[in-house]
């Protein structure tokens, strides 16, 4: 028992001579510090050399927005290429110009152009219808009529045919003109052909033996 507590104690002193960070367990633990502070300065000079971090949902929305920038310009140069159609406009009457400058002149097509031929159908195309255009916007002969050209024609024969005028002719054309317009315009398009406006005449008026120059 002696002996042991003799041992004891000089194992004691030698422990309490040795300094602290001479014992193995704290070398080790210094040691290990050391390696993870290197490898941290390592790490954060390695991070700080990279561009800055960008998350999933930014590069996303940046390819998203450099994918729309793309697209945009693509239709922008197809757009440019391609050649504006103009196939469901018109030309107005009163758009035509005999002027040698003018941009559009109608031409009555030849059957109704004369003296000769229908007067009545000459005055619709001339002071009434509505032209077609080509793609090109050129002048496609073809010629339709509108409700508010109808109604005008319609006026106009009434009156001169049927000699109403002031408040009748209004009257009678508020009355009758709305179901004969409808009766024409079938699929409710706004327009009627012009070489209709024969028959359109003489149901509005009720009279199918009206004569109008043809």
């Amino acid at each position: 028992m002696k002996y042991t507590l003799a041992v004891a104690v000089l194992v004691g002193l030698v422990a309490a001579e040795e300094p602290v960070w001479s014992l193995r367990s704290v070398q080790d633990h210094r040691t290990d510090s050391q390696v993870q502070k290197a490898y941290g300065d390592h790490s954060t000079k390695q991070a700080d050399g990279r561009p800055p971090y960008q998350s999933a949902m930014q590069m996303s929305e940046s390819d998203s927005e450099s994918d729309s920038e793309t697209e945009y310009e693509h239709l922008q140069v197809r757009g440019d290429d391609e050649e504006e159609d103009h196939s469901d406009e018109f030309f107005a009457p009163h758009e035509s110009s005999k002027a040698d400058d003018a941009t559009y002149t109608r031409q009555v097509p030849a059957r109704f152009s004369s003296d000769a031929d229908d007067l009545f159908m000459r005055s619709m195309i001339s002071t009434y219808a509505l032209e077609g255009k080509n793609k090109d916007g050129s002048p496609n002969g073809a010629f339709v009529i509108d409700e508010a050209g109808a109604r005008a024609a319609s006026a106009e024969v009434l009156a001169t045919h049927k000699g109403l005028t002031g408040a009748a002719l209004k009257t009678y054309l508020d009355t009758y003109f709305p179901k004969a317009w409808k009766h024409f315009d079938v699929n409710q398009g706004g327009k009627v052909e012009v070489i209709k406006m024969p028959q359109f005449m003489r149901f509005l008026s009720s009279d199918q033996t009206l004569s109008l120059g043809e």
